[in-house]
């Protein structure tokens, strides 16, 4: 989600590189340094290829284990869930990459869309946990290079071999989920997290063909009712950049549809007060690393 910089400082005393980074991030306009740098995308027909009544099933259970292992569920009741990127030893590194290594060698066209729609989000879920655990200790995930000069963060960077295409996480998020899977009925926003406390919630157990409907539900329920979807402060409606400035195409391509798409989520109290309103007047995004202090 290399697309703008953080408008939240960090704590006293940290994030000193993550505001550096911001202005450069400002200057170049981040979206526009990754475009740049970035690879041409794989050919579309590959990722569009799917089985409908294929019975294979991808094994998850490892990326399950370690969330279970080290995700803290919104500990500061902000509506981030936290992940103990500290905590992580020795042997739960090596299933991590073991499992990013199976993923490599799954024969993706021979799933359902479901099986797939999982797979792309859960690898890259684990693989900027495992981006980030490699480059520790970081405030920010835009403390990360990218691949290029100019490039902030490592989204460029290939994180997977998949029916012969090395992807980037640029190329899974906005070449594959929001391309291939626009249709799935919830936005795939709430379905991968950049490790950012700003980003919707990394789900507390890996998406399956099963459960990937209620993981997102969740997130969004979580998301929107948190400090870092939705602000209502004077009377005026901000939200998370996800929604305004970077994918507001992706809930209807207005302030107005994206009003609606959070009162679909909201609870009571905070449908009420989103209740005839069609303007949204501003936004923000914390890109402080989603990890537990």
């Amino acid at each position: 989600m290399a697309l703008a910089a953080p408008t939240t400082p960090g704590p006293p005393g940290t994030g000193t590189l993550v505001r550096a980074v911001a202005g450069v991030a400002a200057l170049c306009g981040l979206a526009a340094c990754t475009t740049l740098h970035g690879p041409p995308p794989p050919p579309g027909y590959v990722w569009s290829v799917h089985l409908a009544d294929s019975t294979e099933t991808i094994d998850h259970t490892a990326w399950d284990a370690i969330l279970a292992a080290h995700l803290r569920v919104d500990p500061e009741g902000d509506g981030v869930n936290r992940f103990d990127f500290r905590a992580v030893g020795a042997e739960d590194r090596r299933k991590l990459k073991d499992y990013l290594r199976g993923l490599s060698g799954v024969d993706i066209a021979a799933c359902d869309r479901d099986e797939q729609f999982a797979f792309w989000m859960n690898l890259y879920n684990a693989a900027i946990a495992d981006t980030v655990l490699d480059a520790m200790p970081v405030d920010s995930v835009l403390e990360i290079p990218g691949p290029g000069l100019g490039v902030l963060g490592p989204w460029l960077r290939p994180v997977a071999t998949v029916a012969g295409h090395t992807v980037t996480f640029d190329d899974i998020e906005h070449r594959i989920l929001r391309v291939h899977f626009a249709d799935m009925g919830i936005p795939i926003h709430y379905g991968v997290n950049c490790a950012s406390a700003g980003c919707p919630p990394l789900a507390p157990r890996a998406h399956t063909a099963a459960n990937w409907r209620d993981n997102l539900a969740a997130v969004a329920r979580q998301f929107v009712n948190g400090a870092h979807g939705v602000r209502i402060d004077g009377g005026q409606l901000r939200t998370s950049k996800i929604y305004r400035s970077w994918f507001q195409d992706d809930f209807g391509g207005s302030d107005e549809s994206v009003v609606a798409h959070l009162i679909e989520y909201a609870e009571p109290d905070l449908a009420r007060r989103l209740g005839g309103r069609s303007v949204i007047a501003g936004d923000f995004y914390d890109w402080r690393l989603s990890g537990v202090d």
